[in-house]
């Protein structure tokens, strides 16, 4: 008899069941979590792929007086608006993902500000040339040289971009220029991220602020430049403030009690409470911390104060603003910084003050001249440009109401957001004080832009407590395809004047290997890619437009009323389009002026090429001179075709 046994095979414990288990609930979620976010993400990828593929169909040589949208393809702002609409509809969630929020507005600012770096061929601005010859000049030098341009006078931003570009090793300054707009407009973010907490702990307005805020930067100050740096330093001074200084409860008991015994007083003090409520409460540091970020405010707004004429004095009237209501806790501040900012202009640039002075103080509180410089003054030249001016003012003026109903709505909510409305207000006496060139109106949009934007996005993400319904976030996606293309129009409706070409660089390189040294540089406007090296071996001037009305004959007149040995007039593509826009000087007009040029006994073509034209005197100054040479130095040719797209032009 045989007995069988059966042998039943040994089970896993019990926990190692259960962690088989949880590992391939993990591996499902992980794997349903990919899924997730690679299906969120495909507006974004559909969005940069529409943008990249319409950079080679942009040719900014056939633009008009339009500007950029004359020959943007539709592309481009409907990828703007496919980011945006993805990142309206995340702010719908209840759970909002900062890193997906983060990229759209990196792939956003992109597309908003690297457009035409990609597709120009060199960096644009005609300013922006003369600040890398600034920058040049003193790396080569080490010195400032007032005497030469008042810009020395403030020459902070000018050092420091000097010593950037010697620490990377880099030949100039040329080589981070293009892409300014960019890296600054990412660097605004943080301080701006800090402005717009002060007033909401909500990340939805926060986000909507920051969106807004770069879709409505349309004044274009964020290139190559001192403000662009230091508007950057504008912010980061409100921010700190207002995060770590604003005052808790800024109602204050004796002014409360003051209104109490005045004649109705019981309308004056209900007043009184309704605009100063209680705020957040600060961020918390200790004091020795709080001490030591005084002193950084401080050594930022004196860093600040030499190296641009306006920001310290846009900063100290924001900080006055908040201090009259009580609603920061530094109330001697912005009597500090005033000293500060004062001392430097009296002291430090004298050599500016000594050719100005009667002209500030004739301009100091005339009104109605800033508001006809600024304003009215900027509606002249082409047609096509003086709308664009129209499509500024209304782009502006709708901002404007839109963070009216923004404050109004928050203001109904329970929320009194008066640092925002004290912050855009307080700058606008600064009108009435300069004109600055007719550009002060523009600066005051952009200094109160922050603000205005935070309160704008009050309209729809004002109230924490209630989420955004599909209705009204389909208005909001509505209406930033509206300001879209307002913003392309607005931003770049200059962008004809404002374009450099590689013929016109190549020219003027030409130009200082023809020209030497003590050499009158002539040109009708001053929109032209010069002054980036030798800032001081050349007599530089721009009489006006106005010199293309007249005869061959008086402009070497007025040349020859210069002591220099020689002299050159520079006709660029820019100057032209410059001249069109702005003076309205007809392309038809150009032309013949340069035909005179051409046929004239008073001048030579020393040199030509696609966009660039030198002509020289025959006889400048008290000596007379032969020409070295009876030909051009080089022949026209063909346009040079825009930089390839995904490449830095």
């Amino acid at each position: 008899m045989s007995v069988s046994v059966s042998v039943t095979p040994a089970r896993d414990p019990a926990w190692r069941r259960a962690l088989a288990r949880w590992r391939r609930a993990i591996a499902r979620w992980r794997h349903s979590a990919l899924l997730l976010v690679a299906a969120r993400l495909v507006p974004l990828v559909a969005a940069l792929g529409l943008w990249v593929s319409a950079l080679p169909q942009i040719d900014v040589a056939r633009m008009t007086d339009m500007g950029l949208t004359s020959v943007l393809p539709l592309q481009v702002p409907l990828a703007v608006v496919l980011i945006v609409a993805s990142g309206a509809w995340h702010l719908r969630q209840r759970k909002l993902s900062h890193p997906f929020l983060a990229l759209h507005l990196a792939a956003l600012i992109l597309i908003l500000y690297g457009t035409t770096t990609l597709v120009e061929q060199q960096p644009r601005f005609a300013a922006t040339y003369i600040h890398v010859g600034i920058s040049e000049y003193i790396s080569r030098t080490g010195m400032v040289a007032p005497q030469l341009e008042a810009r020395f006078d403030w020459p902070g931003f000018f050092i420091l971009t000097s010593m950037l570009s010697q620490v990377i090793g880099l030949k100039s300054t040329m080589d981070f220029a293009g892409w300014a707009p960019v890296y600054l407009n990412l660097l605004y973010l943080a301080p701006l991220s800090l402005i717009f907490r002060s007033i909401t702990p909500d990340p939805r307005m926060v986000w909507a602020g920051l969106w807004l805020f770069e879709l409505t930067n349309w004044v274009g100050q964020d290139y190559f430049s001192p403000q662009g740096l230091n508007y950057f330093l504008f912010l980061s001074i409100i921010g700190l403030i207002l995060t770590y200084f604003r005052t808790p409860k800024p109602a204050s008991s004796r002014v409360r009690d003051w209104l109490a015994r005045r004649r109705g007083s019981s309308v004056l003090v209900g007043a009184y409470s309704l605009i100063t409520p209680e705020q957040l409460p600060p961020a918390e540091l200790p004091s020795k911390r709080l001490a030591g970020l005084v002193v950084v405010l401080v050594v930022v707004f004196s860093y600040v104060s030499f190296s641009h004429q306006l920001t310290p004095f846009f900063t100290v009237a924001a900080l006055l603003g908040l201090v009259a209501l009580n609603r920061i806790r530094l109330r001697m501040m912005p009597i500090l910084l005033g000293v500060i900012a004062v001392v430097w202009v009296s002291y430090m640039t004298v050599p500016f003050l000594s050719g100005h002075v009667a002209q500030l103080v004739s301009e100091f509180g005339q009104l109605t001249g800033s508001v006809g410089a600024n304003v009215t003054g900027r509606l002249a030249g082409s047609p096509d440009h003086r709308f664009v001016v129209m499509l500024d003012m209304l782009f502006s003026a709708s901002l404007w109401a839109m963070a009216a109903i923004g404050f109004l709505v928050r203001w109904r909510d329970g929320r009194r957001d008066v640092s925002m409305a004290l912050l855009i207000a307080s700058p606008v006496p600064l009108v009435a004080a300069q004109a600055y060139g007719g550009e002060l109106v523009l600066r005051l949009y952009l200094f109160t832009l922050p603000f205005m934007a935070i309160l704008a996005a009050g309209v729809v993400y004002g109230r924490p407590a209630q989420l955004p319904s599909r209705l009204r976030t389909c208005a909001v996606i509505a209406v930033c395809a509206a300001i879209t293309m307002g913003f392309f129009s607005t931003r770049y409706g200059n962008e004809r004047m404002d374009a450099m070409t590689t013929s016109e660089v190549e020219g003027i390189q030409q130009l200082y290997e023809i020209a030497p040294p003590g050499s009158l540089l002539m040109a009708p406007n001053g929109d032209l890619p010069w002054r980036s090296q030798a800032f001081e071996l050349y007599d530089y001037t721009t009489p006006s437009d106005e010199i293309l009305l007249g005869t061959p004959a008086d402009l070497a007149a007025l040349m020859k009323k210069a002591s220099n040995p020689r002299a050159y007039l520079v006709l660029t593509a820019s100057e032209e389009a410059e001249a069109e826009l702005f003076s309205g000087v007809s392309s038809a007009q150009w032309d013949e002026f340069v035909d005179q040029m051409r046929k004239s006994p008073d001048f030579r073509l020393a040199f030509e090429n696609a966009d660039t034209k030198i002509f020289e005197l025959q006889a400048a100054g008290a000596g007379a001179y032969a020409p070295a040479a009876t030909e051009p130095a080089s022949l026209a040719s063909d346009r040079t075709a825009p930089a390839a797209a995904g490449a830095p032009a």
